[in-house]
Formats: C-alpha cells, sequence, structure tokens
C-alpha cells in the first residue's frame, strides 16, 4: 500500500471520525451514484428537494410567506421536478433582507460564511455542517476525476493569506497540509522570483497533480516558456479553477507542463458545482448535492445554447439557496458523456473571467485577488479594481457606511505587500456600471504588452 492509499483508506477516515464528520461515507455514496441512470439521478433529487423546500416552508420567513400566498405545496413542485414555479432569487435579494432567507432556528453548529465577491458583490450566509461535510466529498470525488486524490503529492497555486490568521489555525493548517502532501504557493503577488520557486517546487517536490487559479497557472505557463523550462517529471494533471478557462490558456498550461488540464467550476456558495472526467467533454454537474438550471430568457436553455447559471443546494438548511442566480454563464451539453456518468453535463462554461494586473518590475496579481481581500470588509458592498497605469490602479467602491482609515490602511499595505510599487487609490462611488453586455467587471487590468494596440 503506497502513502495515497494509506491516506485516503486510513488516516483520512480516520481524521473525519474524530471529527464527527461523516465525509468517507458520503464519498463512497458518491463514488456509486455517479454511474446511476440519469432517470434515478432525478428521483434522488426529488425526494432531497422535498425535503428541501418542507424545510423552507417551515423555517425561512420569504418561503413560509411565498408558498402561503400561492398555494403550491412542497411535495408537488418535487413530484413534478419542474422548478420553474418557485421564485429566482439573487445576491442583491439575499443581502438586503438576510434574515428573510435564513432558518430560525438554525440547525445545530451553522456558521456564518463569506462570499469572495468575484462578483464585486461580496454576501454573507449562513451555513450548514452537513452541507459542508457534502461540498468536501464532492470536490474530491472532482479532483479525483483528474487523477488528484487525496494523499497524492499535490501543489498549489492558489488565493494566499491576505488577512491575519490565528498562530493556532496556521498551525493546524500546516500540519494537515503535510500529512495531505499538500504543498500551497499563493498566487498573490507573482513576480519573476516567485514564479522561478514555483518551477523549481516542481521540479523537487514532483506533485502528481497542480491545482491553481486558471490566471495564476497562465502566469506561471507563460514564464515557464519564457525560461525554456520544462518539468523533470509531469504531473499527471493539472486542474484549474475560480476563473473561466479559455482556450489559448489550456494550450499553454499543457505545453508548459506536459499535462492535461481538467476544468472545475464553483462558487464560494456552493463549491464545487461541476467539473471534467477523463474524457473532458463537459463538465460533469455534481447533481447529488444541488440541482443546476441553465435559463436563457426564463426557460432551460437547449443544449450548445447560452444561458445564466441558476442554483439550488439541496442541503444547505441553514439558509436554503433556492433557484439562486449566479450571474455565470454556461451552454448544457447535448447527449450524455461516453464515460458511462449520468451526470448532467455542461458543454462549458463562461463567466468571471478576472483580468491580472501587472505591477511594477514584472509582478503579477491575479484578479481573485480583490474578491479574497475585499470581502472581509463590512463597509464595502461593492468594488471595482481598474489599473490604468502599471504603477497606479483605482478600487472604487460602494459603501454601506464609511470606510474607517485603518480599514483603508489595511488594504493598502496587503496590496504592498503582493505587489510593490503598485500603488492604490480608494475612491468611494455610487455606483459601479456594468459592461454593455450587463456583466459586471471585477478588475481591469492592462493587457499584456505584447496584446497591446
Amino acid at each position: 500500500m503506497n502513502y495515497g492509499d494509506f491516506w485516503s483508506k486510513a488516516l483520512f477516515p480516520f481524521y473525519e471520525r474524530l471529527r464527527g464528520r461523516p465525509t468517507p461515507a458520503i464519498q463512497a455514496v458518491l463514488a456509486q451514484s455517479q454511474f446511476f441512470s440519469a432517470d434515478e439521478l432525478a428521483r434522488r433529487q426529488r425526494a432531497d428537494l422535498r425535503l428541501l423546500l418542507e424545510h423552507a416552508k417551515a423555517s425561512t420567513p420569504f418561503y413560509g410567506q411565498w408558498f402561503a400566498q400561492t398555494g403550491q405545496s412542497p411535495e408537488q413542485i418535487a413530484e413534478s421536478g419542474d422548478l420553474s414555479a418557485l421564485p429566482l432569487v439573487d445576491k442583491a435579494m439575499l443581502m438586503a433582507h438576510p434574515d428573510h432567507f435564513r432558518a430560525a432556528p438554525a440547525p445545530p453548529g451553522s456558521y456564518q460564511k463569506r462570499t469572495g465577491g468575484s462578483t464585486g458583490r461580496p454576501l454573507v450566509f449562513a451555513m450548514d455542517p452537513g452541507s459542508d461535510h457534502w461540498r468536501t466529498a464532492v470536490y474530491r470525488r472532482g479532483y479525483g476525476w483528474a487523477g488528484c486524490r487525496e494523499g497524492d503529492r499535490q501543489l498549489y497555486l492558489w488565493g494566499g493569506d491576505v488577512a491575519p490568521v490565528s498562530t493556532v489555525y496556521r498551525l493546524r493548517r500546516e500540519a494537515f497540509r503535510r500529512l495531505a502532501r499538500m504543498r500551497f504557493h499563493s498566487s498573490f503577488g507573482l513576480g519573476p522570483d516567485q514564479l522561478d520557486a514555483v518551477l523549481a517546487d516542481i521540479d523537487r517536490f514532483k506533485p502528481l497533480c497542480v491545482v491553481g487559479y486558471t490566471s495564476a497557472l497562465d502566469a506561471l505557463a507563460r514564464h515557464a516558456a519564457a525560461r525554456g523550462w520544462r518539468p523533470k517529471r509531469p504531473p499527471r494533471s493539472v486542474i484549474s479553477g475560480a476563473e473561466a478557462l479559455r482556450p489559448q490558456e489550456r494550450q499553454r498550461i499543457e505545453r508548459a507542463l506536459a499535462a492535461p488540464v481538467f476544468e472545475t467550476y464553483g462558487c464560494r456558495e456552493f463549491m464545487l458545482i461541476a467539473a471534467q472526467c477523463p474524457e473532458r467533454r463537459g463538465l460533469h454537474v455534481s447533481a447529488e448535492n444541488l440541482v443546476v438550471e441553465v435559463l436563457a430568457e426564463g426557460r432551460p436553455a437547449r443544449p450548445g445554447e447560452l444561458g445564466e447559471v441558476v442554483v439550488t443546494d439541496l442541503h444547505n438548511f441553514a439558509q436554503p439557496f433556492i433557484r439562486y442566480k449566479t450571474g455565470d454563464l454556461a451552454r448544457p451539453a447535448a447527449g450524455p458523456c461516453p464515460c458511462g456518468r449520468g451526470l448532467p453535463l455542461l458543454e462549458g462554461i463562461e463567466g468571471r473571467i478576472l483580468d491580472m494586473i501587472r505591477a511594477p518590475g514584472g509582478r503579477l496579481l491575479p484578479g481573485e485577488f480583490f474578491p479574497h481581500l475585499l470581502k472581509n470588509f463590512d463597509a464595502i458592498a461593492e468594488f471595482q479594481a481598474r489599473q490604468d497605469s502599471p504603477e497606479h490602479l483605482f478600487i472604487d467602491v460602494v459603501l454601506r457606511q464609511e470606510l474607517s482609515q485603518t480599514d483603508r490602511q489595511l488594504i493598502q499595505r496587503a496590496l504592498a505587500a503582493a505587489a510593490p510599487g503598485l500603488a492604490a487609490e480608494i475612491r468611494p462611488v455610487e455606483a459601479i456600471a456594468p459592461t454593455p453586455a450587463g456583466k459586471r467587471r471585477v478588475t481591469i487590468g492592462l493587457p499584456p504588452q505584447g496584446d497591446r494596440p
């Protein structure tokens, strides 16, 4: 038995039992259910949906009132499998009236989380511990499709700490990562020296899987090509996430790391929504945990037609997300996947493409830095970072209340640490205008030198 087998079959299950978490049992269910027929998966979704709707009706003001006014019943909607009678909700509604959508009483152990604000509007929401167990199991299965299982050597090019964390938390996290053989590099402030360090670590650590923000992986690939670097031992796979993956980025990353790229799609509200299987002909939806609709002009999008992603979380009973508009765009796929999985398939994801910020000295700052940082400031309702020169950017903020001088300094210091020489001007504004296509741009960076007109 190698270490990966020992971790996944013994150490990790033991660790989860100590914490009272049923994650391994859910993983075992998911390993089987992914190959159920589409009809069987839909039947199970309807059963879970009924429980969710009954709970929402009984415990949340919004859905209690809606069911009372419409005369609809959770049983009727769930049995039909047609969610169109239910109202669509969005982030603005949840932010305006948070208590209307939260369960009272909340399930034991519920807690609050914040979205990263990749749409420019951070959301505070309630989280059911049971939902977190499902999310962990779902993401582990999705990564496993890429040959990236727990216990195998994994190198992450991901968001680093932008705010202080407690010593106890940091030590616990580091201990877990060492046991799980997970190596982390911050994707915030990627200069030539930092990128060289990542390449050197890939050769030294020999990860079986490399995981990263799409823009950070692309920056690494460009740097590797400029250096003429090739991995001494190519990883088994590369997993991209947090941002949309464009064809040219996939090609660059695969050439640089000599490994196939697997795209994932998720968000903070639900974690992994969909991921590519070994066939890589689309992204399988995590249908045991989520009901995912793709709507074009309010109706289900046809195969290949672009529509908005709308998600219902079947297991978050602390704050039921029912027909929640994510703001992302996707295309449903036609027909089943050759892999034999009955899970619904998305042809591709379009949305949340965050520009890279280019700082003096060649440093690169992924657009995800700003949602990661600014979600922690309660005064900020919306934001947009717009770079106007290599040495300067504006951070436009729509405020709920005055932003204190202390908070301004914290933001400035975090940016200075990640991108020395890049000055930021924080500007309160009344509103942040969307693009002509109606989308929000969270970061607007300068194009690469070679791409400028």
